[in-house]
């Protein structure tokens, strides 16, 4: 049973409940009002574990960096067959966020052959390239932002990652289904009627018989392909053989052309929202991408002041709702508590990242703060998870968003056509920007 070092745990019933509020429900609303503080506040008042009133009913609560390296430590303990069960549902019985041991690692390991960092870099150029093609495409007009970056990165995937002539309109389409997918997975009892409306039945339908398309050129002729789909599929077959599975091969699919582009968009997006809402900041990262020529993309990498930009805004801007739902596929102890299997867990995943002692004035844009340290507290840094269920797509993030940054930053002026909250809600998912944001992108 993995354990912390507690010589003795209590039960599960004695850990204590946090509560802001006269009822659950009203404790339950001002986590939804107040995520982190409220977290923060449960947190300083009752350690690394405590209870609380989320989704309906009493969870356990995991919070702080000593529940990051004990969650990111023993992954197998952990059902994510049953905690994203709502996930497999749309995108598979193959999803990687729903697989658990020797599943989970064979997915790994066929798609390692597609993101890992020597595949994902090999695009750089055209990366560059095409997002300041399509920067160019739209400058000076309205743009939805949202939808304008997802298009732009879901575009540069189909002509890099995993080559395919797609019309625009569809491409349009995949990343709106990403985008709405991921809301409808954390609706919880609004999830059935979320899924029947007719728009998105309509962009998964096309989705799919796009991707479908695809698969059946591909399958058929395997090897015509030098991107890294065709990579993934060549390491499917060689773990697999005759026994590789069509949705498998869909699966592989939809996550190296469509999965993670909402994310990135939202990063790519927060790093601009926050950069021109601090004209000191935007001063010195202009200065620094100014003597960029806009064209060698390995320069990108040396810039500490675009690094630190991305670093703050991963920090303020959780890739996913501030808390993950998790459930124990086996019993374990935690700070002298003892959990029994099937209890379902709450992760304050990236609660360490708003911690003051590691990063004073947590709430504040501050990007400074890693020129000052130069990298962030281990264990503190959630957003893109840990352990071996670490998110699969952070090397191609982690490409693309800054060129996309550097680009925009670099060569046009952000004018937005209303103001823009920068509080940190819940809502059905997590700080994701669920309304378009409408905006200009000038040319400077």
């Amino acid at each position: 049973m993995p354990t912390t070092t507690d010589p003795i745990a209590q039960d599960v019933d004695d850990i204590p409940i946090y509560r802001e509020g006269p009822t659950d429900l009203a404790s339950y609303d001002a986590f939804q009002a107040d995520p982190v503080g409220f977290h923060l506040r449960a947190f300083r008042a009752l350690g690394p574990i405590y209870r609380t009133w989320f989704r309906n009913k009493l969870w356990v609560v995991l919070a702080g960096l000593e529940a990051n390296d004990f969650v990111w430590r023993n992954s197998r303990i952990w059902s994510y067959r049953v905690a994203n069960a709502t996930l497999r549902d749309e995108l598979g019985p193959d999803h990687l966020t729903g697989l658990d041991g020797e599943e989970h690692r064979l997915k790994r390991s066929v798609l390692k052959a597609a993101f890992d960092q020597a595949p994902s870099f090999r695009y750089l150029p055209q990366f560059s390239a095409l997002f300041a093609a399509t920067l160019a495409e739209v400058a000076g007009q309205p743009v939805d932002l949202v939808g304008f970056w997802s298009y732009a990165i879901t575009k540069a995937n189909s002509r890099t990652v995993a080559q395919a002539e797609i019309p625009d309109q569809t491409l349009r389409n995949m990343a709106r289904f990403e985008n709405q997918m991921l809301r409808g997975a954390f609706l919880d009892d609004g999830r059935s009627s979320f899924i029947v409306q007719e728009n998105y039945r309509r962009l998964k339908a096309d989705t799919f018989l796009w991707l479908n398309r695809i698969l059946d050129d591909r399958l058929a002729h395997p090897g015509a392909h030098d991107d890294n789909a065709e990579l993934a599929f060549q390491a499917r077959r060689a773990e697999q053989g005759a026994a590789a599975r069509r949705d498998q091969f869909l699966n592989d699919l939809y996550l190296i052309l469509v999965a993670g582009t909402d994310n990135t968009t939202a990063l790519i997006n927060w790093a601009l929202f926050y950069t021109f809402r601090n004209p000191a900041w935007l001063g010195r990262l202009r200065a620094e991408l100014d003597a960029w020529d806009g064209k060698d993309p390995m320069a990108v990498a040396q810039m500490s002041c675009l690094k630190a930009t991305v670093m703050e805004t991963q920090r303020l801007r959780p890739g996913s709702p501030f808390v993950l739902s998790k459930h124990a596929g086996e019993a374990f102890t935690f700070s002298g508590y003892a959990i029994p299997g099937g209890t379902d867990v709450v992760h304050a995943y990236v609660l360490g990242q708003f911690l003051e002692e590691h990063y004073p004035d947590p709430f504040d844009f501050r990007p400074e703060r890693f020129l000052e340290n130069g990298k962030f507290v281990p264990k503190s840094f959630g957003f893109f998870g840990g352990g071996t269920h670490v998110c699969v797509g952070r090397n191609l993030t982690m490409m693309q968003a800054p060129l996309a940054i550097a680009h925009a930053v670099r060569g046009y002026d952000l004018e937005l056509e209303a103001e823009l909250p920068f509080d940190l809600k819940v809502g059905s998912a997590g700080r994701r920007l669920d309304e378009q944001i409408m905006g200009r992108l000038k040319p400077r």
